[in-house]
């Protein structure tokens, strides 16, 4: 489940994006730390930070937690959250309230996965719940990808074992979700979900393929119906990875990996509505590292995002760390797509 204009003008803004970006650490050492999910807290700022660490021989994982008070620049001790003797891998984490939080990952072994709930009060202690019924007789439902909108409704795309990618949604906080099984695409993977609260228009990333893999979205404005054509994003080459989020000025950003070399670098790219994108921005340029799982913190800028990922140094160690960059430009003025800030 790891996964994976003119020309001075763009040579220009991808030499600055990739220089731009200057990583810190937010977990170290020989661990296994990969695909982090992070939120800002509404009650006292704190960054959460919950990612899978992983045994090197099985790939099974637990969930882990780390926090910063101070705006990124310092993180606590890492400390276990969800942990038992099967796999339990992919958080999604939101904050449904005041001092109400929810964390959703899968859990399971081989091919009976199933996803599962855990909630706290603080940030901090996490107490696992249920799983999920989201009408399947059988495992299979893994990587979750959760949403909160604006009146509280929890959106979630999933990836369904052999059977393609699909969404769901929840008025409770997580609790209980539809079993409609919507389907967004089959003989896809690893989808993640965005919606825009202006016009409800909803952007679908996900992934085909086997080896090198291509990436695809989908738009609609009715959650129940994705049967739109797909839309080319990342066709050339193995993309992995993608995660688009909604920013403040109402443009979408998509970002997501491309293989270089042996490993892969972090890219994004910006749209209006979901189906036309702008050129490929460069986030990551570093051909003896290997950069995977972006996860963007949007804030109050339309141009800037934090950024953490997964980062291992030098690639093909095996001992990925959670990285972040406090400030990474994903719009610049020298590109004029109506979206300056």
């Amino acid at each position: 489940m790891l996964s994976r204009v003119g020309c001075a003008v763009f040579t220009f803004f991808s030499i600055f994006a990739a220089s731009a970006v200057a990583q810190q650490q937010v977990t170290s050492g020989p661990e296994l730390d990969y695909q982090a999910a992070i939120l800002r807290s509404s009650d006292d700022g704190a960054r959460i930070v919950v990612f899978e660490r992983l045994n090197p021989s099985t790939i099974l994982g637990d969930l882990w937690i780390t926090r910063s008070i101070d705006d990124g620049k310092t993180w606590s001790e890492p400390v276990a959250i969800i942990a038992t003797a099967v796999d339990e891998r992919h958080p999604a984490l939101v904050q449904s309230g005041p001092s109400a939080y929810a964390l959703f990952y899968l859990k399971g072994t081989g091919s009976s996965y199933r996803l599962w709930r855990a909630t706290s009060d603080d940030g901090v202690q996490f107490t696992e719940q249920n799983q999920l019924d989201l009408g399947w007789a059988s495992g299979g439902e893994i990587n979750p990808h959760v949403i909160r909108h604006a009146d509280g409704t929890l959106t979630m795309s999933y990836h369904r074992l052999g059977a393609g990618v699909y969404v769901a949604q929840s008025t409770d906080d997580g609790v209980t979700w539809d079993q409609l099984q919507t389907q967004i695409a089959a003989a896809a993977q690893l989808p993640r979900i965005a919606f825009r609260e202006s016009d409800g228009l909803y952007l679908a990333s996900y992934q085909t393929g086997s080896s090198a893999l291509d990436m695809f979205v989908k738009t609609t404005t009715d959650v129940r119906d994705w049967s739109a054509p797909a839309q080319d994003f990342a066709t050339t080459g193995n993309n992995h990875d993608s995660l688009p989020i909604v920013m403040p000025d109402n443009a979408f950003v998509l970002f997501w990996i491309r293989a270089a070399g042996d490993f892969f670098d972090i890219a994004a790219r910006r749209s209006v509505d979901g189906v036309t994108w702008g050129p490929t921005l460069t986030i990551t340029d570093t051909p003896e590292v290997d950069d995977v799982e972006p996860h963007p913190l949007v804030g109050t800028s339309s141009s800037e995002v934090e950024l953490y990922w997964g980062r291992d140094e030098p690639g093909g160690s095996f001992t990925f760390d959670i990285v972040r960059e406090a400030s990474v430009v994903v719009n610049d003025a020298i590109f004029s797509d109506g979206f300056e800030s």
